[in-house]
């Protein structure tokens, strides 16, 4: 039987591979090859740390460098992107997937994706697609995202909530389920729909794909990293919504957060580096923001 969590967990991994995957920006500043970095100056008086993740990636591939293990425990409060330890979050992102003016899946795509689609996620979840038909379908893509992983599948997420609940740390989001939502339909459905048939009609090249991306991110190269996005993919649009857009907004709000008490950050990977990127519009407010080996 499907539960609210794991649903809110896959859709959860799908985002942040999204916020990757459409980092398609330019880079006006080389980043040193680090995943962790350290945020100091203004008024802060006390460690604030920033994190890149990447949501989906299989436990073979998954690493947690002594250093991240040390600014975790470092820091007071704990801040992803949302406030996974709340237990009402999967019941909002499950009423808030569903797409407006009677859209549904099978509409918006070819018959032959759609059976696809619903073979798939009768594979990884045990019903068919007509539970999700009314899914906006970036959201139903977050279905099938075990199907580019080999293996089992690790969070660095949910990671980091089990470590904050064995050491009781304080966990919080940047932003709500519902902004997260409201980023993905800024987007057209018909593009979203265009986005999954992609994916689900070329799986084995996208496999490869998202292999060379996961690399990159083993080896904490974040410019290779966006430099390969931006050869590999388009989606101008896209980063916009998912990047940029929510970048600016959670600034401020980073901000008064790490004012508040030490911090720890951890963000899709996606988030950091380019012109828009978390790095630069934290330099852009007075802050020094450099990279921890």
């Amino acid at each position: 039987m499907l539960t609210c969590k794991p649903l809110f967990n896959r859709c959860l991994f799908a985002l942040a591979a999204m916020s990757v995957s459409f980092f398609s920006y330019s880079q006006e500043v080389i980043l040193d090859n680090s995943l962790l970095w350290k945020i100091e100056g203004s008024e802060l008086d006390h460690p604030t740390y920033l994190f890149g993740t990447i949501h989906a990636i299989s436990q073979d591939d998954f690493f947690m460098p002594k250093s991240v293990e040390n600014a975790f425990s470092g820091s007071q409060q704990i801040v992803l992107e949302l406030d996974m330890d709340d237990p009402q979050m999967g019941m909002q992102l499950m009423q808030g997937a569903a797409m407006s003016d009677g859209n549904t899946l099978d509409k918006l795509m070819e018959p032959a994706a759609y059976a696809i689609l619903d073979s798939l996620i009768q594979k990884n979840t045990g019903v068919g697609a007509a539970m999700f038909n009314n899914w906006q379908p970036m959201l139903a893509f977050s279905l099938i995202v075990q199907e580019f992983i080999e293996g089992k599948m690790a969070s660095y997420e949910l990671a980091f909530v089990e470590m904050s609940k064995e050491a009781q740390k304080e966990i919080l989001g940047l932003e709500t389920v519902q902004e997260q939502i409201n980023a993905i339909a800024n987007i057209t459905y018909q593009d979203q729909a265009n986005y999954l048939h992609e994916q689900i009609m070329d799986l084995d090249n996208n496999k490869v794909l998202f292999k060379t991306m996961v690399d990159l991110y083993v080896n904490q190269k974040i410019t290779d990293l966006e430099d390969y996005i931006v050869e590999s993919n388009g989606g101008d649009e896209l980063a916009v919504h998912l990047l940029k857009e929510r970048n600016e907004k959670w600034i401020d709000r980073m901000i008064e957060m790490s004012a508040q008490k030490p911090t720890f950050f951890a963000v899709g990977a996606g988030h950091l580096a380019g012109e828009n990127g978390v790095i630069r519009l934290l330099r852009k407010e007075g802050y020094s923001v450099t990279a921890v080996k």
